[in-house]
């Protein structure tokens, strides 16, 4: 109750903040990357998601243990009233960030060369060198990040993040297209694209793509520094909460020592965490392409054959793992990606407050705070995955342009959409699990999950007629077992006993009446307009669907009135519902 006062926000007050700054980030960033999509192609945003999906794992390591000690601490301390102890915890944290920072970014800067050779991809090394300062940003912002989330105050994180956002789209963008006009410039004037010899145009339009990508990159490093630049001046002109008098009334803190080993002791297990949660990624970063290689020299004929008059003539057959994984990662990840960056800010939400209930003993409010974050969460997961799995294809002619890329990828997207729901599942399970001071667990399980996909990755998609369509099967079956594994072990520590009636069949139950809506209205408004894959067909099926899944939720009593109540202006919002009698 103490964090509550100090803050104003109920957990899911905190989640709606972040995840409509998260659903900001994440429109501003479709206007970031389909444009980008289209200035580099394939092969050119391989480049970039190489040196992106590097910079992931490695930033997610760097800042995840760190601010969700933080969190845990601050927290912790302000339910117990030890408000100097929550300032110290910030400026000793500060001086972590900034070491780690510095390592992190040195690594990546160093290890650059080493690393796309080893995944056949040395064409991104420049893109790769470029991203290595924005760890440095990173870490500092998420430092501030940690401290304001301790307090349940999610609005400087939100914002902060909305910024990088705005940042990288101008700074991205402009520096892509720039890089790559100079380029060419280059070409016309000396027949080669800096340094490099180019016979033809088509030539040196290939030849410049590192550049390109590289300045995307650099765009990517700017934001991180603006995004930085506002949480540090909103802390120093606005500060926190705490006053003079609670600051002089609180009890003696602990020495710098003890909170640094306190702030270890649970950062580490949750980077290990983080880093196996992280290494789907590496798997696919470091597999695919290596793969995707054996299988174009056991049989190339095959391949072109699967995917005859979609692959554009290439200089060489050992592109073709690129183009490939440049439309995957360009196209379908960014859309797999959606539903789970918005249920990982409940996650964030839910961590300080599960963790002051558990300091302070409180079972019955941990237990309401599990059960609605994993009700929640279905609620979010499992319609937007069953949907995007139907909607594949029209999702992606809403987004792109090339109908070549789009039919290499939608049969992905169709699989991705499954694993979507269990990807979701997983951030707010291992928060909880990390908030109740059981942070080796997740690594645990997650290390089965790991291997689990790379597995399918080595035998599956080194197959010609398979290749990179195998995939989503190792994302499925990865997430699957980690989602499942997560859920029941929290249960068991917590003892905490779920209804699955209310919070995964009733929510699938929605879910399968918004799916099978927007099917059939896709199907409906596309005969009627009489033109296959209508944008607008689209987007009228998507707010059908939407709606009907709204009411279907409200009908079948999936979400309840102490939900509502929890939201901003929740009081007036329930009755009206009740007037109109779609709440009971």
């Amino acid at each position: 109750e103490q964090l509550h006062k100090k803050t104003g926000q109920s957990f899911l007050n905190g989640a709606i903040i972040l995840g409509a700054g998260t659903m900001a980030v994440k429109l501003i960033g479709v206007f970031f990357k389909i444009p980008l999509e289209r200035m580099l192609n394939g092969i050119g945003y391989s480049y970039f998601s190489t040196a992106y999906d590097l910079f992931t794992p490695i930033y997610a390591l760097s800042v995840s243990g760190f601010p969700v000690a933080v969190s845990k601490l601050v927290s912790e301390n302000l339910a117990l009233g030890r408000y100097r102890d929550v300032r110290r915890i910030r400026r000793i944290s500060m001086l972590m960030f900034m070491l780690i920072g510095v390592i992190g970014s040195l690594a990546m800067f160093f290890g650059a060369g080493i690393f796309v050779k080893s995944v056949n991809n040395p064409s991104a090394y420049l893109a790769v060198a470029v991203m290595s300062p924005a760890l440095f940003f990173g870490c500092m912002s998420a430092a501030f990040r940690g401290y304001y989330q301790g307090f349940q105050d999610m609005k400087p994180t939100a914002v902060s993040q909305i910024t990088e956002a705005f940042a990288k789209l101008a700074a991205g963008l402009s520096l892509c297209y720039l890089a790559g006009r100079w380029g060419l410039s280059v070409y016309e004037k000396t027949g080669a694209v800096f340094g490099t010899a180019a016979a033809t145009l088509e030539e040196a339009q290939l030849a410049v793509l590192p550049y390109s990508a590289a300045g995307a990159v650099a765009g990517v490093t700017l934001s991180t520094l603006a995004g930085f630049a506002y949480i540090s001046i909103r802390y120093h002109v606005k500060g926190d909460s705490l006053t003079k008098q609670e600051l002089l009334s609180s009890p003696v803190p602990m020495r710098k020592r003890a909170i640094g080993k306190k702030i270890i002791a649970i950062a580490v297990p949750v980077c290990l965490s983080t880093l196996v949660a992280n290494i789907t990624t590496i798997i696919d970063l470091t597999s695919l392409m290596n793969r995707m290689a054996a299988a174009v020299k056991q049989n190339l004929d095959a391949i072109l054959r699967m995917y005859d008059g979609l692959i554009p003539v290439l200089q060489s057959p050992s592109e073709i793992p690129a183009y490939l994984y440049g439309a995957y990662t360009g196209m379908a990840i960014p859309l797999y990606n959606l539903v789970p960056t918005i249920t990982t800010t409940i996650g964030v939400s839910i961590l300080p407050a599960v963790s002051a209930a558990w300091a302070e003993n409180n079972r019955p409010l941990v237990n309401k705070n599990i059960e609605t974050v994993l009700r929640l969460t279905s609620m979010i997961a499992i319609p937007a995955g069953l949907s995007l799995a139907v909607l594949a294809k029209p999702i992606l002619f809403l987004l792109y342009s090339s109908a070549e890329r789009i039919a290499i990828v939608a049969p992905m997207l169709r699989l991705l959409g499954i694993a979507v729901i269990f990807v979701a599942l997983t951030t707010p399970s291992n928060s909880m699990l990390n908030a109740i001071g059981r942070v080796d667990i997740p690594v645990k399980i997650m290390l089965i999950g790991s291997a689990l996909k790379l597995a399918v990755n080595y035998t599956v998609v080194s197959i010609p007629h398979i290749n990179i369509q195998g995939a989503p099967f190792g994302t499925i079956l990865c997430y699957l077992f980690i989602a499942v594994s997560s859920i029941i072990t929290l249960c068991k520590i917590t003892q905490v006993k779920i209804s699955f009636y209310q919070t995964f069949l009733k929510p699938f139950l929605c879910a399968a009446v918004c799916a099978g809506t927007a099917y059939a209205s896709f199907g409906f408004i596309s005969r009627m307009i009489a033109k296959p894959f209508s944008k607008t067909a689209t987007v009228l099926s998507i707010i059908i669907a939407g709606s009907v899944y709204a009411i279907s939720l409200m009908l079948s009593n999936t979400i309840k009135k102490s939900d509502i109540l929890m939201l901003p202006n929740g009081e007036k919002i329930v009755k009206i519902l009740e007037k109109l009698s779609v709440l009971r």
